[in-house]
């Protein structure tokens, strides 16, 4: 009976050895085709290690060769046209919708390419988002049915640089005056700058922190200008008094950062220049340039920058000044004057 009973436990063991080498050979063995089939789940590969991954296959079959970053097989008949790109500078986000393609679509035609400069990278549902680890523009192509993407450096593009940053926004509205809030002040101006700058017919690639009412991070903020490579940063604001009561305190004065050399092509010498456009345009009384480096997108900035305070929102005639349409005009002509000049000046 004891024997029996040892021979039945041999037995068991057995038949348990031959089941466990089974299920691991079956997990090594299809394990990449349930990443295949289930694509996107935490328990499974990253987007980055979809890519690779769908590429090492690619190139040893010998299945596509392209000299572009990425590359995917767009549904039969799909144009450039038809294929949404959207760049969001601020966040480095590079997004790409292929439409009416089911949520499975990018395991049967899955992203090619390499991973260069990409930090993030999320597939679902026909929509690629693609993080970058800086300011990039999107150089896209359809060939022979199939979307290539390459990714350019704003140098690459233009001869010069600028990252522009209308103060507050959304949820933040910065100071409040008799219904009036700075943020709409500050995009106001921004938005009558852009138009000049449209304008402009020299080379010069413009990259904004926000062109509507919304609110970036102070961090997304700063780091715009070092991310697109600018040559410089401007940021506008509307000045108030420090116990927020209305007085007859008025004037422009630019902000910069004291700790940085004041030598060549730096953040004092953006200020002075802005100081001086400004206050020629607007006709309002300069106040010079002061310290900002306490301020966190002086502080954290990688390029020279200034932070233009236009007017006083605390004194009637200027708040008066700062809601007008025309005053908005000229303001941001400044802004204009000193960006041409800065840049002109070696910047």
């Amino acid at each position: 009976m004891e024997s029996k009973i040892l021979k039945f436990s041999s037995l068991c063991l057995a038949i348990m050895i031959v089941v466990s080498a089974a299920f691991m050979y079956y997990t090594d063995t299809y394990g990449q085709e349930r990443y295949k089939q289930q694509p996107g789940q935490q328990e499974e590969m990253s987007g980055l290690q979809m890519l690779e991954y769908y590429t090492e296959q690619a190139e040893e079959s010998d299945e596509v060769e392209f000299e572009q970053q990425l590359c995917i097989e767009l549904p039969e008949g799909m144009g450039m046209e038809e294929v949404l790109i959207e760049n969001d500078y601020v966040k480095q986000l590079i997004t790409v919708e292929i439409p009416q393609v089911g949520a499975d679509y990018f395991v049967d035609h899955p992203l090619l390419g390499r991973s260069n400069h990409i930090n993030d990278l999320y597939m679902a549902d026909g929509r690629i988002e693609i993080t970058m680890d800086a300011v990039y523009e999107p150089q896209c192509m359809v060939e022979d049915g199939r979307l290539y993407m390459d990714f350019l450096r704003p140098q690459d593009i233009y001869d010069k640089v600028i990252a522009i940053d209308a103060g507050h926004g959304g949820g933040a509205p910065g100071a409040i005056k008799q219904g009036i809030m700075e943020k709409d002040i500050n995009l106001a101006i921004i938005r009558e700058l852009k138009e000049l700058l449209d304008k402009n017919d020299r080379n010069i690639g413009v990259y904004y922190t926000r062109t509507e009412d919304v609110n970036p991070t102070f961090e997304q903020r700063a780091q715009l200008g070092g991310k697109a490579g600018a040559n410089l940063f401007i940021s506008v604001h509307s000045n108030s008094t420090v116990d927020g009561l209305m007085s007859g305190y008025n004037g422009t004065e630019v902000m910069y950062d004291e700790l940085k050399s004041e030598e060549g092509f730096s953040s004092r010498r953006l200020a002075q220049i802005c100081l001086e456009e400004v206050t020629a345009s607007i006709g309002s009384k300069d106040n010079g340039v002061t310290y900002g480096n306490s301020i966190y997108i002086i502080r954290n900035s990688e390029v020279p920058v200034a932070l233009i305070e236009v007017g006083f929102m605390t004194n009637q005639q200027e708040l008066d000044n700062l809601t007008s349409p025309g005053y908005q005009r000229k303001a941001a002509q400044g802004i204009y004057n000193a960006i041409l000049r800065a840049l002109e000046e070696g910047f």
